[in-house]
């Protein structure tokens, strides 16, 4: 299974160091009708990047997405780049939806190459 998907699965938190924690936020989260882990709930900006980009049907597949804004009253450079359910992650989130997975949790519905989430990345000026 590729690292990247691995790390998106398990929503294992990375915890910067303070020097770079305060110039840079990076976390993994998707859309909140996908979300199992709360720590992964996306903030408005990022429910707003997938409801108005990053889920649309002509949105290119690994395209990532990139804008200048303002996190937390600072002005920040927020970068999310999509993650899509592989063959590996539909045990647990593809069909039936609703039919309970190993881990206890309903199955998503999810189908191969859909969005599963993104790795949100915030770099502060």
């Amino acid at each position: 299974m590729d690292a990247a998907i691995t790390a998106s699965v398990l929503m294992v938190p990375v915890a910067p160091a303070p020097a770079v924690a305060a110039k840079a936020e990076i976390k993994v989260t998707a859309p909140m009708d996908l979300v199992r882990n709360r720590k992964a709930r996306p903030d408005k900006w990022e429910q707003e990047v997938f409801q108005s980009e990053l889920r649309k049907t002509a949105w290119p597949k690994n395209k990532v997405f990139a804008t200048e804004g303002s996190k937390g009253g600072r002005t920040a450079f927020r970068v999310m780049v999509p993650e899509y359910f592989g063959k590996g992650c539909l045990s647990c989130h593809g069909t039936p939806k609703g039919a309970i997975d190993i881990t206890g949790y309903p199955k998503e519905g999810a189908k191969l190459d859909e969005l599963a989430g993104a790795i949100s990345i915030t770099l502060y000026r």
